[in-house]
């Protein structure tokens, strides 16, 4: 029996995490956007209201909810700013690899820290010739006694700049055709030999900082390796598995921005003597939005509730990214038409819309790359239709 109602539990962390953004985001983060600075004092109100890291489980001082309740709280934030969303998002992307792999000592050390202050960790993987192919990865570690020397660089890594600490992928063998070439390791950030750029300046997601990192004969305690050596490639597509369905939920939160302020505008913009709101053109508009949003939303609670049930589908998850990507895109450019001349002023949010919804088609997986791995699951036999 199907039920698309959200639990009464749900239903509270949904309300309280829609009057945080009301409040606290919505009304101030177009200064910081402006300023292209990440904001620590909403993130810090955020952290305070137990918005963040609601994944890491009780027994690491976490509040142990699925991947639903996750994405039910990004939605929420991502509709007053996907930047800010991004930044206390991709903690879950940087602790996902010890959930995944880590030992009990590791789970401890690292996640234990993140339930108690506010703090950042970061997914170190891609690289300036390695981003949606991570098979090319040439961060390298070799292993001399009972460490491991990192030397490389990584590039467009999220909260680098505000993180205390890394998971890298390096590769550890130099035959990538095996999948077993590279290996993760949870790295601190004021170890020698570690750098971190300062924040590079975008187009969009200007509240989120993104930097690169260098390493330079970095050492790494042998029991600072996720897993067993080689086990790096899994753990990556097993984290992407469970983070993917959570950028379907950015985008639901982009566009539902978006016909918010669409609507809004059409009711009170004149031409021809009427509000916009009764031309049928604007109407069909308005529509096609709220299919896009629906349909998007219910992908992206079934993708997430698979990984929540144990059953993590790599189909799934990279149809709600696919989708979320192309709905918020889609609201975004519809909403500066909406809003004609004005929309493309900085002086109004709906340009801010169009330029952070770019950046959900490309990272974390292009939406290319996206439509090569539900298409090659289905042709190979993966996807039961």
């Amino acid at each position: 029996m199907l039920d698309f109602n959200l639990s009464e539990e749900q239903l509270r962390l949904k309300e309280k995490a829609r009057k945080f953004t009301l409040e606290e985001v919505i009304l101030e983060i177009s200064k910081y956007d402006e300023k292209e600075e990440f904001p620590w004092e909403i993130a810090v109100k955020a952290f305070n209201n137990g918005l963040m890291n609601v994944r890491i489980p009780k027994e690491y001082g976490g509040k142990g909810l699925g991947l639903l309740e996750e994405i039910i709280i990004i939605e929420e934030i991502c509709t007053g700013c996907v930047g800010l969303g991004t930044s206390l998002n991709v903690n879950s992307l940087g602790f996902e690899p010890i959930i995944i792999a880590g030992n009990k000592e590791q789970k401890e050390k690292y996640l234990r820290p993140l339930t108690e202050k506010l703090s950042f960790i970061s997914f170190g993987l891609s690289e300036t010739v390695a981003g949606s192919d991570i098979a090319g990865i040439q961060c390298k570690a070799e292993k001399k006694g009972d460490k491991y020397i990192i030397n490389g660089s990584k590039f467009w890594i999220t909260n680098a700049w505000i993180a205390d600490t890394f998971v890298v992928f390096a590769r550890t063998n130099n035959d990538r055709n095996t999948k077993k070439h590279l290996t993760a390791f949870i790295v601190e950030k004021n170890w020698d030999g570690v750098k971190v750029s300062p924040p590079m300046k975008k187009l969009g997601l200007r509240t989120s900082p993104t930097s690169a990192i260098q390493f330079k004969n970095v050492e790494v305690p042998i029991e600072n390796r996720l897993g067993k050596e080689g086990d790096g490639f899994q753990i990556a597509m097993d984290t992407f598995a469970a983070s993917r369905p959570v950028i379907g939920a950015f985008g639901v939160g982009i566009a539902r921005a978006a016909l918010k302020y669409s609507i809004e505008y059409a009711n009170k913009r004149k031409a021809f003597t009427l509000n916009i709101s009764n031309f049928q053109l604007i109407q069909r508009i308005i529509a096609r939005m709220i299919t896009k949003i629906e349909s998007a939303r219910l992908l992206t609670y079934k993708a997430a509730l698979a990984i929540d049930k144990g059953k993590p589908d790599i189909v799934l998850s990279g149809c709600a990214k696919l989708i979320g990507s192309e709905i918020a895109m889609d609201a975004a450019k519809n909403a500066i038409q909406i809003w004609g001349g004005r929309g493309y002023l900085r002086s109004n949010p709906v340009e801010k819309l169009f330029r952070d919804a770019k950046v959900l088609e490309i990272y974390e997986g292009t939406t290319q790359i996206q439509e090569i791995i539900i298409g090659s699951s289905a042709l190979n036999g993966l996807y039961s239709y």
